[in-house]
């Protein structure tokens, strides 16, 4: 991050991007620090119900007279009219003693927004001024989220946290809810510590229901005691067997189709096993095989193949297997649904059971 000479923090920062809590937590940090450098200080947001943006800028560009710490605001800075931006963009090249100036721009990658602003404020320019911090938070890709979280994490909430406890993160608790999680994370560590596996289980399962596919998941890993953990969080929901059985039942499902379009082409096996150049053109052809993905959704090739673990997956029954437990989930649905079958929590772990026994 560029910064002040005197203070290390940046008289400017401007944060653009299409992910708002990220936004807002760069927004409370800018302020944190400020206060911890300076103690008190008078905070203005711009309003353009109330006030032109001209008269807003004049008086930030004006010197205090108290020698008092002032921060200015200018959020939702993509609703700004070329001529508004024009006028803030000039007032961003004066370096006022005791001022401090935070920008957020909600805008989406290759759209006329984001060109707008920057060419509006000129950022490829200002992140060369080392008293200006340029920052984006956009959404990532989801094989990008884990890296983001590892490399945010130190930044926003002064944490260690290493790639594996990233993933387990990334893989937990979806991308909106990842920095609420955060949030809670930091209230519950004392200062410095790091955050570690049991902490991140501890939190995120507190604070989530768990899904029908992280059991469908856990059944295919041959995972007894995740699968059963899974269970339980559903069960303290209000369960509805057939829709958890259905949700297995396709996963299998995929299992054996991609266990039979495998042993035909052992070659594909090879390559997804090759490491990252092979595995995801490997990937989009399994799963086009297995009919999880189409050519048209191809850009979902990571989450749907690769995170999930759905090929390693189908090595871990034999086919004869993957029909049997197909045909125990369809003969379980309709017991339960015709009353011949019970849909309590023994019932269900035993189903549980009996599948990630069948090999």
């Amino acid at each position: 991050m560029k910064t002040t000479k005197k203070t290390n923090i940046p008289r400017v920062t401007i944060v653009t991007g299409d992910d708002p809590f990220a936004m807002d937590i760069s927004k409370d940090k800018y302020l944190e620090t400020i206060r911890d450098a300076h103690g008190r200080y008078t905070l203005e947001s711009f309003d353009s119900a109330n006030e032109r943006i001209g008269d807003f800028t004049a008086r930030a560009m004006t010197a205090s007279l108290f020698q008092e710490i002032r921060v200015y605001c200018v959020l939702h800075a993509q609703s700004l009219s070329d001529k508004e931006l024009a006028a803030l963009d000039a007032a961003l090249n004066y370096e006022i003693p005791e001022v401090f100036i935070f920008i957020s721009a909600e805008i989406e990658k290759k759209s006329t927004v984001e060109k707008k602003i920057k060419e509006g404020l000129r950022l490829k320019e200002r992140a060369k001024d080392d008293t200006v911090s340029v920052q984006d938070v956009s959404k990532p890709k989801d094989y990008q989220i884990a890296k983001l979280i590892a490399e945010r994490v130190p930044i926003l909430y002064d944490r260690r946290i290493g790639m594996p406890e990233a993933q387990l993160l990334a893989d937990t608790v979806e991308y909106d809810l990842i920095y609420t999680e955060l949030q809670k994370i930091d209230m519950a560590l004392p200062p410095g510590a790091g955050i570690d596996r049991k902490i991140i289980l501890e939190i995120t399962g507190a604070t989530r229901t768990m899904t029908v596919y992280e059991l469908a998941a856990a059944l295919g890993k041959r995972d007894l005691p995740a699968a059963l953990r899974v269970l339980d969080s559903l069960l303290t929901s209000n369960l509805y067997a057939p829709l958890v059985v259905s949700a297995v039942f396709k996963h299998f499902w995929s299992i054996l189709k991609i266990k039979k379009f495998l042993q035909k082409n052992p070659a594909l096996l090879k390559r997804y096993n090759g490491g990252y150049e092979t595995q995801t053109d490997a990937a989009c052809e399994i799963g086009i095989a297995g009919g999880l993905i189409t050519e048209k959704t191809k850009n979902r090739v990571y989450p749907v193949m690769i995170l999930s673990g759905i090929v390693p997956q189908s090595q871990n029954f034999s086919e004869q297997g993957l029909i049997n437990i197909i045909k125990l989930l369809q003969k379980y649905d309709v017991g339960v649904k015709t009353g011949k079958a019970y849909a309590d929590t023994v019932s269900l772990q035993m189903l549980c059971y009996r599948i990630i026994r069948t090999r």
